[in-house]
């Protein structure tokens, strides 16, 4: 039994150690995994990321205007008002009154305003002209106001809501434009800290020349084989590979702080990213699309270009929404009702039609015992108007603006991916060149090597071939590196950054859309 226990709890310890909790306790093994990584851990994407719901709250304030409201009040008022009269038997006019209000209001996504109210009083006075004391008055109203001119029409009145659920969508798409900015920056900033970490191997390797080369010298120097000239320039070139190392040990290590800052330094110290990008074989040649199919497909993939596009679709409502501020103000007001009475008779002489307690007054208010309606019209216009116009001035510009916008925008990217396409193209003619001017240089250096071996070359020499080799492997890894960069910087500027990782924001990234809104 003990046995048992002890093999059930191993085999809990051992999946609990081989299942990670979290994202950030598993390290990522590919770009594709650390760019994955990167838009769940970096915070300014997450700050972004935010305005989704803040902008869908804003939809549900816009939403609400249209709901219905109900409304109540009570009252109660007691009056005593001094009298000089002979048709009065009293000095005073005493009243007490209490009303109560209960109602629904509703605005119309028309422009209609529509209220129902329940209105009802008790009256207890010393009025003898009344025959019921105290009495109970009960009126159903329905009261409606429809705009005929300014205010009127479903678009006019739904210009904020409207506006609001462009936002909404605005902050959709600048909340994946930010995951492609990420993406470009990780993508770039991981390529320049693969290249760094290749210079510093070379560095090192360059390094262990010199150590070599000034051991050599020194046991040829004690042998009286060489001066001690060349055993000083061994040393000379000694400490400054060591000094070139420790240098790019440094531009390694800071290219790594500013990539962990991207990830709210959650990368482990030890993690490695050499695998992601290949500074060893040789690079393939990358074939383009023509400029107008390059063109074409990123006007229908970048994102800031549909950001754009809101933006004047919100223009035109906002233009139209003024425009409709121009007219005068014309409204149609129409008010029908329904009211009951009843009450407690004064007297056996007086009039019992209406006699009866509080709830009768709802009984002959249904019963239609009085009604009311009317109708008017109500028509207002500023002498001038000059605030509407000036509001209606001030959107069509900004229509304008926005559509300059756009159009700018459009042709900053025509220019953006040529560009890229010159830089891409130079980039891996360059990375040949460089690939050629290293073989020579390795070639020439293999060779005086041989020489140094053979007794026919010396410790100049033989520095000014390591030198020549080693600039032109780092002039190979530069190269690389702005291969690979320029590479991003295009498919970024094409819209599929994300494409080319196969990442799905909704399906990889679940937590990206996955907010409870």
């Amino acid at each position: 039994m003990n046995r048992f226990r002890f093999s059930f709890c191993f085999l809990i310890v051992v999946f609990l150690c081989s299942t990670p909790l979290s994202a950030a306790q598993k390290t990522p093994q590919s770009l594709r995994e650390l760019i994955l990584f990167g838009l769940e851990t970096n915070l300014g994407l997450q700050t972004i990321h935010l305005n989704r719901p803040i902008s869908q709250a804003s939809v549900i304030v816009e939403d609400a205007v249209f709901d219905v409201e109900i409304f109540a009040s009570a009252d109660y008022t007691d009056v005593s008002t001094p009298i000089s009269s002979a048709l009065s038997l009293t000095e005073t006019s005493d009243s007490q009154q209490g009303s109560g209000t209960l109602g629904l209001h509703k605005k119309l996504k028309t422009g209609l305003s529509a209220a129902f109210s329940l209105n009802t009083e008790w009256i207890d006075d010393n009025n003898l002209t009344d025959d019921l004391s105290p009495r109970y008055r009960t009126g159903l109203l329905v009261d409606l106001v429809q705009p005929l001119m300014r205010g009127s029409g479903t678009i006019v009145n739904t210009t904020s809501l409207q506006l609001s659920q462009k936002k909404h969508r605005q902050t959709s798409l600048e909340s994946q434009f930010e995951a492609q900015i990420l993406a470009l920056q990780i993508e770039s900033l991981v390529s320049r800290v693969v290249g760094a970490a290749a210079i510093v191997q070379l560095r090192n390797e360059a390094h262990q020349l010199a150590d070599e080369l000034f051991v050599a010298n020194q046991r040829r120097f004690e042998v009286g084989v060489i001066p001690v000239s060349e055993v000083l320039e061994a040393e000379a070139a000694l400490a400054d590979r060591q000094l070139n190392l420790s240098l790019a040990v440094q531009s390694r290590d800071l290219q790594f702080e500013e990539l962990n800052r991207l990830f709210a330094q959650e990368l482990p110290a030890d993690f490695h990213c050499s695998s992601f990008y290949d500074f060893k074989s040789q690079l393939k040649k990358q074939k383009l699309p023509d400029e107008e199919e390059l063109f074409a497909s990123a006007l229908q993939k970048r994102l800031d270009l549909k950001i754009s596009e809101i933006d004047i679709e919100s223009a035109y409502l906002q233009r139209d929404f003024h425009r409709n501020q121009l007219k005068p103000q014309l409204d149609l007001k129409i008010q029908v009702g329904i009211n009951g009475l009843s009450g407690e008779v004064r007297d056996a002489a007086g009039n019992d039609h209406f006699s009866g307690q509080w709830s009768d007054s709802f009984v002959r208010a249904a019963q239609a015992d009085g009604y009311q309606w009317g109708l008017g019209v109500e028509f207002s216009l500023p002498l001038g108007n000059r605030s509407a116009r000036a509001r209606y001035h001030q959107a069509e510009l900004k229509r304008r603006q926005a559509g300059h916008r756009k159009r700018d925008q459009e042709s900053a990217l025509k220019t953006e991916l040529r560009q890229q396409r010159v830089n891409l193209q130079h980039a891996q003619e360059q990375v040949k060149i460089a690939e050629h001017f290293e073989e020579l240089a390795q070639t020439s250096h293999n060779q005086e090597q041989r020489r140094l071996d053979e007794g026919l070359s010396d410790t100049f020499r033989i520095l000014f071939f390591q030198d020549k080799m080693i600039h032109a492997k780092i002039g190979r890894i530069n190269a690389l590196t702005q291969y690979y960069q320029t590479n991003a910087q295009l498919g970024f500027a094409r819209g599929t950054i994300l494409e080319q990782h196969q990442i799905n924001l909704g399906r990889d990234v679940k937590e990206f859309f996955s907010e409870n809104l």
